[in-house]
């Protein structure tokens, strides 16, 4: 049996939708969905949450509710159709379109959680307690660098304030040495670090491996300021980022140089 897909559901229905669907459901299918949230760029936030965390007071549309008493939980909706099964709740005034990255990147830890389409049917909905917080606020800065990489790849500048902000790049190791992985590029002279700018560029290059490689590979969190001086004194001829990815990026022993001392 093909399942229709609803064309006007956004695709961090879709995702959500497809992710309830998962039994069991991994960690991939849990990294798949907070990528499709960070990147999706139509959310539907209380307005006086808006302007209390990141200033923002206009919004091309506002819709009403009754006036909402404190909450202890952050409630979201990820598109308009989503917010309006919540009519007549006593939730106050939301607007949007909100970018994923701002939303996520900037989450109050005075709320106990993130709670994602409450009013819609379970498999729309998500959960993200306090203690995720920090992971959601990791993801959003990937997707903020990822994007300011394929800026500087399409002729921009190189991203230096969104490259050293990120401070949970996955740096592949070799297990085998016990050293850092280095890889040789077609047409430059001398070796490449490794790095994702998040779990799920990671985990689809480590499955791309074959069994032996894959073996000996593991990932450590890295810090972006850190890395970018380590291998600057290291004396490596770049770094390659997302590797095996559609947005593989090469920062080259000067930008290393550039991120290392900004």
């Amino acid at each position: 049996m093909t399942a229709v897909v609803d064309a006007s559901q956004s695709r961090a229905r879709r995702a959500l939708a497809d992710y309830a669907r998962r039994t069991p459901a991994t960690q991939a299918d849990i990294d798949r969905v907070m990528r499709c949230l960070v990147e999706h760029d139509g959310w539907f936030v209380p307005v006086l949450y808006a302007d209390r965390s990141w200033g923002q007071t206009g919004f091309d549309q506002i819709l009403i509710f009754p006036d909402a008493p404190p909450a202890k939980v952050l409630t979201v909706f990820t598109d308009e159709a989503s917010a309006l099964q919540a009519e007549n709740q006593a939730i106050g005034p939301y607007g949007g379109p909100v970018g994923g990255v701002r939303l996520m990147g900037r989450l109050d830890p005075s709320f106990t959680a993130l709670v994602v389409n409450p009013a819609s049917p379970r498999d729309h909905q998500w959960y993200i307690a306090t203690g995720g917080f920090e992971i959601a606020g990791h993801w959003a800065a990937a997707v903020l660098a990822e994007r300011a990489l394929a800026n500087r790849t399409a002729g921009g500048p190189l991203p230096t304030a969104e490259l050293r902000a990120y401070r949970a790049y996955q740096l592949l190791l070799d297990k085998s040495g016990n050293a850092l992985t280095e890889i040789e590029v077609p047409g430059i002279d001398g070796s490449f670090a490794v790095a994702f700018t998040a779990p799920d560029r990671a985990g689809e290059f480590l499955a791309s491996l074959p069994p032996g490689a894959r073996a000996s590979a593991a990932l450590a969190v890295a810090d972006g300021p850190e890395m970018f001086e380590m291998l600057a004194e290291m004396g490596v001829a770049g770094l390659v980022l997302n590797a095996g990815a559609e947005q593989q990026t090469a920062l080259l022993r000067p930008d290393l140089v550039a991120l290392a001392s900004a």
